[in-house]
């Protein structure tokens, strides 16, 4: 199987954030824990307790990371990372939000004068 970053493998990555960054960050994985934990618990059949216990051994590190601000990442954080951003900009509607953001921005630029191109 090939590794999507074989160079990464087994490299600590020293990671940086705002405070604020942390505090989301800790909230939203301590909350996919707790759904992950509940599911494994709480399901008559999981849909897929291998695949679920994976995820709730990745989001332990990624806690884990927040309070020592380095990761060995591996191909089961990155697979939860981006599963839980596309997730929230989905639940978010991010595409949508942004596209308005910048129709608006991009008119009131024209209009004040602040745009520069076009």
């Amino acid at each position: 199987m090939a590794d999507r970053n074989p160079t990464g493998r087994g490299a600590a990555v020293a990671l940086q954030f705002p405070a604020g960054h942390v505090r989301f960050l800790r909230e939203t994985f301590g909350d996919a824990l707790d759904g992950v934990r509940d599911e494994l618990a709480n399901a008559t059949r999981p849909r897929d307790p291998d695949r679920l216990r994976g995820e709730e051994a990745a989001y332990g590190r990624l806690l884990a990371a927040l309070d020592e601000l380095v990761i060995v990442p591996d191909d089961e954080v990155r697979e939860v990372v981006g599963t839980l951003a596309q997730i929230i900009d989905a639940g978010n509607e991010y595409e949508r939000v942004f596209a308005e953001h910048e129709a608006l921005y991009g008119l009131l630029g024209q209009i004040d004068g602040s745009e520069v191109g076009g």
